[in-house]
């Protein structure tokens, strides 16, 4: 009998905090696809050789919760009709307590893990916002160094470090798992 953890990635920040652009590079490094623009809740085989002896699939939500709430209507109504659940997943929201309060609280209904990812130009943006988000009950939080740069090359770079990175988080998960 295999033990799988279910494995559900909040990713937390207003705009301009690199997490779509995230999402695309584990996509590309997890999954072998590379996306100039990404579709909402679509899962993908996973590729990588040291995650796909255990985990088959991921999914990414791509636009933060609050960009499609017309869409979804509710926290709740996204969960049950739009999430595309696989055991990793990812999903995003901008700074809205109530809103991340409600994903923790699927995703745990769900038999997720949840870990909520902090963004460091995000925290040094509104670091009360975030500060009361952490204190929600997250099985894990990340935190991601990401500076503020107006440099375009310097962004790209760390967000591929930062992926990769990730992709080590879920290699070491998934081995435990």
């Amino acid at each position: 009998m295999i033990i799988k953890k279910k494995m559900l990635f909040v990713l937390i920040g207003n705009d301009r905090t690199g997490k779509t652009t995230l999402q695309k590079l584990l996509i590309k490094r997890l999954c072998g696809i590379d996306y100039k623009q990404l579709k909402t809740n679509l899962a993908f085989d996973i590729i990588h050789p040291e995650i796909k002896r255990k985990y088959n699939k991921i999914s990414f939500g791509n636009r933060s919760y609050q960009e499609k709430i017309g869409v979804y209507k509710t926290v709740n109504g996204y969960f049950e009709n739009h999430f595309n659940e696989q055991k990793i997943a990812f999903i995003s929201s901008h700074l809205n307590e109530t809103d991340l309060g409600e994903m923790l609280k699927n995703g745990k209904r769900m038999f997720y893990n949840v870990t909520g990812v902090f963004f460091t130009n995000s925290i040094n943006q509104d670091t009360n916002s975030n500060r009361n988000i952490s204190e929600l009950n997250w099985d894990e939080r990340l935190v991601i160094e990401n500076p503020v740069s107006d440099n375009n090359e310097i962004i790209t770079e760390q967000l591929e470090k930062i992926a990769d990175n990730i992709v080590f988080q879920i290699v070491n998960k998934t081995n435990v798992a």
